[in-house]
């Protein structure tokens, strides 16, 4: 019986310790950790994001990058902080893995916007059908660029070439922002990306969008068709941005971040920037985010298996 409520004080202390903690956070500044070079659509997020909490809460939110390995080498690194909500990473699709992903825990859904199928603007072709066949009598000559082998760009593609029966020369980058620059300059021909860096590109003509990977049109831009209406039947492709903290941070301050995140993706002004460069704000419950990346996982982990592409 002793040993029964001693357990049970040191329990009713511990919820009070969290509580107490949850109500002091945050204290200090804090850092959100980008796991890809600066100028991709998870930086230009996490500095919106950060922003807005920044000036509800008092306290900085300094934006870090930390690129490598397709996002794991950012994820890892968060995964090794110190649970305690004082640094927090702010991931995007193939950034993590059934390994690195036990080492953190969701906090939010930012937004699951659809990638963007982008060609140079010299590009001979103005649809998907039109690009199909142009890859077609020219197996294995057009380069595609993706942010790292693995990475949600990269797999998308792959998916592409395997649901069209074409091949495309794989050009890999340490990260969307240098992609983009050489798509743009023409180095490479294709490209599978998010809409905040080649949305502008495209709007401004330096780049064609040629389809959204969505299996319905975006509601940002309606004029753009789907993949699969354009030519590939049952093709989908959705890449993500959210917000994860090392694995144990109590669930009070995952639950403070959640809430004030989904509160910033409600401001006007917030979603402004947001559908400027194609992104459309979720915001939901730490549980809700925990299952959508359980099913990601699984999708682009099985593609991979099937493909033989190490992760």
């Amino acid at each position: 019986m002793l040993r029964t409520v001693v357990t049970a004080a040191l329990l009713v202390v511990a919820q009070w310790t969290a509580a107490i903690a949850a109500d002091a956070y945050p204290s200090r500044p804090i850092t959100m950790v980008v796991p890809f070079p600066p100028g991709g659509g998870a930086d230009i997020l996490a500095r919106v994001i950060g922003q807005r909490l920044s000036e509800v809460w008092g306290q900085p939110v300094l934006v870090e990058s930390k690129p490598g390995a397709a996002g794991a080498v950012g994820a890892a690194s968060v995964g090794r902080s110190a649970p305690d909500g004082y640094t927090l990473l702010m991931a995007a699709s193939g950034a993590l893995t059934p390994a690195n992903s036990k080492d953190l825990a969701p906090v939010t859904l930012v937004s699951a916007p659809p990638y963007l199928l982008a060609v140079n603007a010299s590009m001979p072709v103005s649809s998907v059908k039109e690009l199909i066949a142009y890859l077609k009598a020219r197996p294995g000559e057009v380069n595609f660029a993706s942010s790292g082998p693995g990475s949600a760009s990269h797999l998308s593609a792959e998916l592409f070439m395997a649901m069209s029966q074409t091949k495309m020369m794989h050009v890999p980058y340490k990260g969307i922002g240098q992609a983009v620059n050489d798509l743009i300059g023409g180095t490479v021909s294709v490209m599978f990306g998010p809409p905040p860096p080649l949305l502008p590109q495209v709007q401004g003509g330096k780049l064609k969008a040629l389809a959204i990977t969505s299996s319905e049109r975006s509601p940002l831009f309606k004029e753009i068709a789907t993949v699969t209406e354009a030519g590939v039947p049952g093709y989908e492709a959705v890449g993500w941005y959210g917000i994860l903290a090392p694995a144990k941070t109590p669930r009070e301050i995952v639950g403070r971040i959640a809430d004030e995140t989904a509160r910033a993706l409600k401001v006007p002004a917030v979603q402004e920037r947001l559908a400027g460069v194609g992104a459309t704000p979720v915001g939901n419950l730490p549980e809700q985010f925990a299952r959508f990346l359980e099913a990601d996982i699984a999708k682009w982990t099985s593609l991979m298996q099937k493909a033989g592409i190490a992760p």
